[in-house]
C-alpha cells in the first residue's frame, strides 16, 4: 500500500502542476505516475495469484 500512497501523492502534484500551467513537468510526472500505477497493478496481480489455490482437473481414466 506504500506504492499506492506514492501514486496518490503524484496525482496531487499533477493537479498542482496543472494549475500552474507547467506542461513539461506535468508530462514528466504523469509518465512516472503511470509507471508506478502499472507496477502497483503487477504487484497486486502477483499477490492475488500467490494466494489463489491451485485448481486442477482430475486425470481422465481413458
Amino acid at each position: 500500500l506504500d506504492r499506492l500512497s506514492m501514486i496518490e501523492r503524484r496525482l496531487e502534484q499533477l493537479t498542482e502542476l496543472c494549475s500552474k500551467h507547467d506542461p513539461v513537468m506535468v508530462v514528466s510526472l504523469a509518465g512516472r505516475t503511470i509507471q508506478d500505477a502499472e507496477m502497483f497493478e503487477q504487484l497486486v496481480d502477483h499477490l492475488h495469484l500467490s494466494h489463489t489455490p491451485k485448481v486442477g482437473f482430475p486425470l481422465s481414466d481413458k
